[in-house]
């Protein structure tokens, strides 16, 4: 009877370390690469012309297919980075809880992003991605937002930095998707990188 007992305080102590447990593994190395990343499709698209909205009007051809390689290379990249180097740094800290928390936090960002690669797909097909940064920010932010339940406060500020963006990006006339998703994508992963790997290891 108190070897049951025993089972069962163990039980409900670990299930309150998962509920109040935070995903802190993540890698700043990794973080610091997907900015990098990000630069670097930024440049291939500035290069392009195609940094202004109007340029993206009726994209079709070899232009669309290298745009959507290019980008599609880079979130791929980013993402397969950001997952490795979180498993590698949970190893290393001993987080036993790591992959259940890294779960949640993929299953509070799927929603928007499947959204964000519905909505891609749809503007692809019409050859209209003058909007396409304006979108990608604001189901990335939200994303992000929903992920942070899980995971760091800095990652919500980054979520809340990129839904602003986003929002901002999609007023007509303004011409700012493409600067603001430079500055959240790239700048924004790259300045979390850092606290990250300064406060939390890389």
């Amino acid at each position: 009877m108190q070897q049951h007992t025993s089972q069962q305080d163990l039980q409900t102590i670990r299930a309150a370390l998962e509920a109040n447990s935070r995903l802190t593994s993540l890698s700043g190395a990794a973080l610091l690469i997907s900015g990098f990343l990000t630069f670097f499709a930024a440049g291939f698209t500035a290069q392009a012309g195609l940094a202004v909205g109007e340029a993206r009007a009726g994209l079709a051809g070899d232009t669309l297919r290298q745009m959507v390689l290019i980008w599609s290379a880079t979130l791929v990249a980013s993402a397969a980075l950001n997952l490795l180097g979180m498993l590698r740094r949970a190893r290393s800290d001993g987080f036993p809880l790591a992959a259940r928390l890294g779960r949640r936090v993929l299953f509070a960002m799927l929603p928007a992003l499947a959204v964000g690669g519905a909505l891609t797909l749809a503007l692809t097909m019409q050859e209209s991605l003058q909007s396409i940064f304006a979108v990608w920010m604001l189901c990335y932010g939200a994303a992000l937002i929903a992920a942070s339940a899980h995971s760091l406060t800095s990652v919500r500020m980054l979520g809340m930095f990129t839904l602003i963006g986003g929002a901002l990006g999609v007023i007509p006339g303004l011409e700012l998707d493409f600067v603001l998703f430079v500055a959240t994508f790239g700048a924004g992963h790259f300045l979390l990188g850092v606290w990250v790997g300064v406060r939390y290891g890389w």
